[in-house]
């Protein structure tokens, strides 16, 4: 018997999380999760889909990751869905939700790019599929290796966001080895999607546009096989 692929996105109502959702959606035979801080926010955002594939799902579930009572309402949802649909469980998270330094507070990043990160995973690990994916969209301010071997074409101005990004960095190292050392066949990789013109960066003129910056998390979340323990990108992987 053949069931859906199916992935949670988190901070999915805009920018690189609404397009992964819209692209997944396109996709035959997929069931997408798309978390939102405000569940209206989702639901508008899945009323604009005009290429929802027949045979693929889009449901949106109220997640803010800084609320323990909400990140278990999630996972009930989620748990909800996957037991009316006869699915045996979830097959990638998609940790996309983050704050950037030129919006929030030292303690609001943290709280949201890593602690309300590794909250949600805690609740939907139970969830996720012998061999399934954690995907955890990162930056490449993240990498310490990029600040000490290229210097000068790192920029500073970031830099509690991209603190966060390798604090993240370091949870996908240990939850791979979590997955490796448990038997659970877990992957776990980092992303970098590159600079995108988003609300996270103030719309960066020079920034790609999200749908086109979201690709590489799409073909990640739709692989079915591959490394885990590393830091991609389009065009390769960065160093930790």
């Amino acid at each position: 018997m053949s069931f859906p692929r199916t992935i949670f996105v988190t901070g999915a109502n805009q920018g690189l999380g609404m397009h992964t959702v819209q692209q997944l959606a396109a996709t035959p035979d997929v069931l997408v999760f798309m978390g939102s801080r405000k569940l209206a926010a989702a639901e508008e955002a899945i009323a604009k889909f005009a290429d929802i594939h027949p045979s693929s799902t889009v449901v949106p579930v109220q997640l803010d990751l800084t609320d323990a009572t909400s990140i278990q309402n999630a996972h009930d949802v989620v748990a909800k869905t996957l037991k009316e649909k006869n699915i045996p469980g979830l097959d990638v998270l998609v940790n996309n939700a983050a704050v950037s330094s030129s919006t929030s507070t030292p303690e609001v990043i943290y709280a949201t790019n890593v602690m309300g990160t590794s909250r949600v995973k805690d609740a939907l690990l139970p969830l996720i599929n012998k061999g399934g994916s954690i995907l955890n969209i990162s930056s490449g301010l993240g990498s310490i290796a990029n600040f000490c071997q290229r210097p000068a074409q790192m920029p500073t101005i970031y830099s509690l966001y991209a603190a966060s990004k390798a604090a993240l960095n370091s949870l996908t190292a240990q939850w791979a080895l979590d997955g490796e050392q448990n038997g659970s066949g877990i992957r776990v990789i980092s992303i970098c999607p590159g600079l995108n013109a988003t609300r996270l960066t103030g719309y960066a003129k020079i920034g790609t546009d999200p749908a086109d910056g979201c690709k590489i998390i799409v073909k990640e979340a739709l692989a079915k096989e591959g490394k885990t323990s590393v830091f991609v990108h389009k065009d390769g992987e960065y160093p930790w």
